[in-house]
């Protein structure tokens, strides 16, 4: 019994996660400075190492990930690769512990340019008239994603002993690393139309991580098996965006009054294993990231995640 709650509380922790992830409308381009580099947070989260196979006590599972992901939003694109592994040792047939850890880079590179609303994002320090509608165009920069933490799982096997399930929670401290991310802007509008400037994003970002996920694994056919599974996330504490406005004689850092990094996260797979190699391809979290990512990412247009994994 105590079992069936703990995975309705999670289950219901997850189906929440996108409401507490849903913040104010985007207001300016501050938002999608945000999000283009936030977006490799949930991409990671839906690639985590998860430990595939049944528990066995005393034994050991390993499992190495490899993805690829890429999002997109008129002012410009962020894309690159993801690699994790994970171990958990089994204390028991029901319970494990384990331990995971990542790198993902990242290369953001120019679109074709938007047209949206400029605020003073840093402040009243700005020598110009805001807020106004500016273009901008030229983005470039670099992300490193690295981390590292901790899990505990719990498995059952159902009474017709078909459907396996596996519950998943740990923690895991990340960093996000966002460098030389610059674009340009143009003011449109206002007395001071026509100026022109640079806005500087680099800064980097420190997080601690709690996630639960729950998975449900059954054969199909004789060589593969097939697992949907839910998981969820939310970065600790969300931190205030940074960066920096430069322009004719003037450059004013600090951080934004709005947008902030580390927004709670769902994410949904369906990863089907060939059993006799290890190896699977979560189909499922390609579509829901490519479903998902615009609507929690407001101001993003397209992406696409390719997520790979082998457990021995």
């Amino acid at each position: 019994m105590r079992r069936r709650w703990l995975s309705l509380v999670l289950l219901a922790t997850c189906l929440a996660a996108p409401t507490i992830a849903q913040g104010p409308s985007r207001t300016d381009v501050s938002w999608t400075a945000e999000h283009l580099p936030e977006s490799l947070q949930d991409g990671r989260l839906l690639a985590l190492p998860w430990p595939a196979h049944a528990l066995r006590p005393g034994g050991r599972q390993t499992t190495f990930d490899l993805g690829w992901e890429s999002a997109g939003a008129d002012l410009g694109e962020v894309r690159g690769v993801l690699a994790a592994a994970g171990t958990t040792w089994a204390r028991s047939e029901r319970f494990g512990l384990g331990g995971l850890a990542f790198y993902d880079r990242s290369t953001i590179i120019s679109g074709d340019g938007t047209r949206e609303r400029l605020r003073p994002t840093f402040g009243n320090g700005v020598p110009l008239s805001l807020p106004v509608l500016a273009d901008f165009g030229s983005p470039r920069g670099q992300v490193h994603h690295w981390g590292a933490g901790g899990y505990a799982v719990w498995q059952r096997t159902g009474s017709g002993g078909v459907w396996r399930r596996t519950i998943l929670a740990g923690a895991y401290f990340e960093r996000l690393d966002v460098a030389d991310f610059r674009f340009e802007y143009q003011l449109a509008s206002g007395p001071d139309a026509g100026a022109r400037g640079v806005l500087d994003w680099s800064a980097s970002y420190d997080f601690v991580t709690p996630f639960v996920g729950i998975a449900w694994t059954r054969p199909l056919g004789r060589a593969w098996t097939v697992s949907p599974r839910l998981v969820a996330g939310q970065p600790l504490p969300r931190r205030r965006l940074v960066g920096t406005i430069s322009g004719p004689g003037f450059a004013v850092h600090g951080r934004s009054s709005g947008a902030a990094m580390g927004d709670a996260y769902l994410g949904g797979g369906l990863a089907f294993e060939h059993v006799p190699t290890g190896l699977a391809l979560d189909v499922g979290s390609s579509l829901w990231y490519a479903g998902t990512e615009p609507v929690t990412h407001e101001g993003l247009d397209r992406a696409l995640l390719v997520h790979l994994a082998w457990t021995f």
